[in-house]
């Protein structure tokens, strides 16, 4: 019974305890972590320049939100600035090989293809000339793609 005795004192005074006071210890709560920062949306402006055929289809870009472990958020919302005046504009889903997304991560996004929100254009067939787009990819944190396209329709 002495050995256990200075055991158990050996351990309170390696806790900064002495003596009887070893009997009551009460953990001490740990200072909270600090609130997350609040997400500030950085808009991002980016040109892309396409060249094309009357009455084919042209491909702007794909966008989706992806997270470090490859899964796929909410698909960003594209807002365009107007009607082309030589064509329309609009979006479907499509397959994104992420080996080919510059910034994915290598490790967890090998062989996954997820669908994106793919922004097309197709000019008018009698359309020869360039063509200025402007529209926006709103992602679901708040950030903002502003996209300028100047597309050569040959």
């Amino acid at each position: 019974m002495k050995g256990l005795r200075s055991s158990a004192l050996c351990f309170a005074a390696f806790l900064g305890v002495t003596g009887a006071a070893a009997q009551s210890i009460t953990p001490v709560p740990r200072p909270a972590a600090p609130a997350a920062a609040a997400h500030t949306p950085v808009t991002t402006p980016v040109e892309v320049t396409r060249k094309g055929r009357p009455g084919s289809d042209i491909f702007l870009g794909v966008y989706l939100t992806l997270d470090r472990e490859c899964k796929v958020g909410s698909t960003p919302r594209v807002e365009f600035s107007g009607d082309p005046r030589s064509g329309k504009l609009r979006t479907r889903p499509h397959p994104i090989n992420l080996r080919d997304v510059p910034g994915a991560p290598r490790r967890t996004c090998i062989g996954t293809s997820p669908n994106g929100q793919a922004v097309i254009f197709r000019p008018d067939r009698r359309f020869r000339g360039e063509e200025k787009l402007e529209f926006r990819v709103v992602y679901p944190n708040g950030d903002v793609r502003a996209v300028t396209a100047t597309i050569t329709v040959e």
